[in-house]
């Protein structure tokens, strides 16, 4: 049976938990490494993992750790290049006791060789392309994320329902952008549209201003795709600069931030994108619930958690629950047990649901049971705009809004 542990936010139970835990504090701390992107093309969003990181061990920490043994989190600034985690990950697997991972596929996929050649577990919060995990036959490395071919398909489904017809199809040529085009390209066939546009653009050296004049001049219904959070910014506002009016338009890894709408004002309008989560939906995990992990992280950053945040919160979750699932009354635990319980068990975190196919399948360590949202920015009938879900309609808070009438 797997123990749960009660949310560890402050108040008077907790204040008397962790006097009667003083006497087990003085244990060794359980050391768990990751690198950050603090500089870099991938700075936004790592950062976001990261306080999601601090916060989950300051919270785990505060309610007395697990067995008495408080986390200690090592970071280092992987500066978004791969080269520079990889060698940093040499060093941490020399060094502490388990590993979480850094942002984004391009850089956690070359870590992983180092970490499955180190026997550590490591827990991926954000890395989606399905190339990391199928026929690699990984050993000690979980994903939390769903595959990305799977994030904006439910934008093509909303855009078809719609009356769009064709779709134009941009992206950033990386590991994960591609892999989410290639989904994209997949749905539209499954709805009987016509790509008019396929186009890459080079990593961080996108101009916005021509791919959104190809989308127009090629007649895209539907303009989706994207890469990271700046590129959906820069395309949004492309969009409206060239005087481009499509039915809808899905970006990846922008519209599910809650600064989205701060950056770009009435530009966001029924702009929509993937997120595994938002703060407005309720999630438990071993350390908290979602509202009061909301709460936390608003009283200390001064906004709204957005999912990168709640991945990294959701992986410490992780990791804490394996390891007070095998660790002894001593505090002592095996790393080869951490990674059984990683590989077998399903549990809920901030971030959703959590389960990985088993060692030996050909996509061992893969998630398998977390789904997407399609979220949207929508009028909030008082002048501003709020996110909504609009897809799946199971889970839906809002019909879609388009940004002109289908072509039906």
């Amino acid at each position: 049976m797997q123990r749960r542990r009660t949310p560890a936010f402050i108040g008077p139970g907790l204040v008397l938990a962790a006097i009667a835990c003083t006497e087990t504090r003085n244990r060794e701390p359980i050391y768990i490494a990751a690198t950050i992107s603090e500089t870099g093309l991938r700075s936004t969003p790592a950062i976001e993992m990261e306080n999601g990181y601090r916060l989950a061990v300051e919270v785990l920490n505060f309610g007395g750790g697990i067995q008495g043994r408080e986390v200690e989190l090592v970071t280092a600034n992987d500066e978004s290049d791969p080269d520079v985690a990889v060698r940093h990950y040499h060093d941490f697997v020399q060094r502490v006791d388990l590993l979480l991972g850094p942002y984004g596929s391009p850089v956690t996929a070359p870590v992983l060789d180092v970490t499955e050649a180190a026997g550590i577990p490591l827990v991926a919060p954000l890395a989606a392309t399905p190339t990391i995990w199928a026929g690699k036959g990984r050993q000690w490395s979980v994903q939390m994320l769903p595959p990305a071919p799977a994030y904006l398909q439910g934008s093509v489904e909303i855009a078809a329902v719609g009356g769009a017809r064709t779709v134009a199809l941009v992206y950033e040529d990386s590991q994960y952008a591609a892999s989410l085009a290639s989904g994209v390209r997949e749905a539209a066939d499954a709805h009987g549209l016509e790509i008019v546009l396929d186009r890459a653009y080079p990593e961080g050296e996108a101009d916005y201003t021509v791919l959104a004049s190809a989308a127009r001049d090629a007649g895209g219904d539907l303009f989706i795709g994207g890469g990271y959070y700046e590129d959906a910014i820069g395309l949004t506002r492309a969009v409206s600069e060239v005087g481009y009016e499509p039915l809808l338009i899905s970006l990846s890894l922008g519209p599910a931030d809650p600064r989205f709408a701060d950056e770009l004002g009435g530009l966001a309008r029924c702009v929509t994108g993937y997120a595994p989560w938002i703060h407005t939906i309720g999630t438990s995990g071993f350390i908290a619930e979602s509202d009061r992990f909301v709460e936390r992280y608003g009283i200390l950053y001064g906004r709204p958690p957005g999912y990168h945040a709640a991945a990294g919160f959701g992986a410490v979750e992780l990791m804490a629950e394996a390891i007070d699932a095998v660790i002894s009354p001593a505090g002592n635990f095996d790393r080869a047990a951490v990674r059984d319980h990683l590989f077998s068990f399903t549990t809920e975190t901030i971030l959703g649901p959590f389960g990985v196919y088993p060692p030996g399948d050909a996509q061992a360590g893969a998630q398998r049971v977390l789904k997407g949202l399609q979220v949207q920015w929508q009028d909030d009938g008082e002048g501003g705009l709020v996110q909504r879900i609009v897809h799946p309609e199971a889970v839906a808070q809002a019909e879609p809004c388009f940004s002109r009438q289908g072509a039906r």
